[in-house]
């Protein structure tokens, strides 16, 4: 039985991750998961979370948004889709800010928007703020 499985973790506009794991440590929106090799299936969502990947000897830790976590036992691998995700080490803290400050100002004004973009800027807004404080 190997102690490793295939991790993937993409946004829309890169893989962030892929190769072997030998464990991926994330919250979801049910509470903190921990994936191991040869894991139960399983389908996860999540609206922000830090994310630890531990990968031969070292551990990389990333900030994700809004996403989605798959583990497919038959395959033993895993896949975590999100809106947004980086390295905590490269996460700019003056973008973060300036994004918060947009979604304040588009939910204040909101008169264009919908009831859903009302709702999915909402919960963005739950999601920095988290991150913020998971980097200050």
């Amino acid at each position: 039985m190997e102690n490793t499985f295939k991790l993937i973790i993409r946004t829309p506009q890169e893989t962030v991750f892929e190769g072997e794991a030998e464990k991926i440590h994330f919250a979801s929106d049910g509470g903190e998961m921990e994936v191991y090799a040869n894991h139960a299936s399983v389908t996860a969502t999540l609206t922000f979370s830090p994310i630890k990947v531990k990968s031969g000897d070292k551990e990389e830790e990333y900030l994700a948004r809004s996403g989605i976590f798959l583990f497919e036992n038959a395959e033993n691998s895993a896949t975590m889709l999100a809106i947004h995700c980086e390295k905590k080490s490269e996460i700019n803290h003056q973008t973060i800010k300036e994004y918060a400050d947009f979604i304040d100002q588009q939910l204040k004004e909101g008169h264009a928007l919908s009831e859903f973009q009302i709702l999915y800027l909402k919960g963005e807004k739950i999601a920095i703020e988290a991150q913020i404080k998971a980097i200050e």
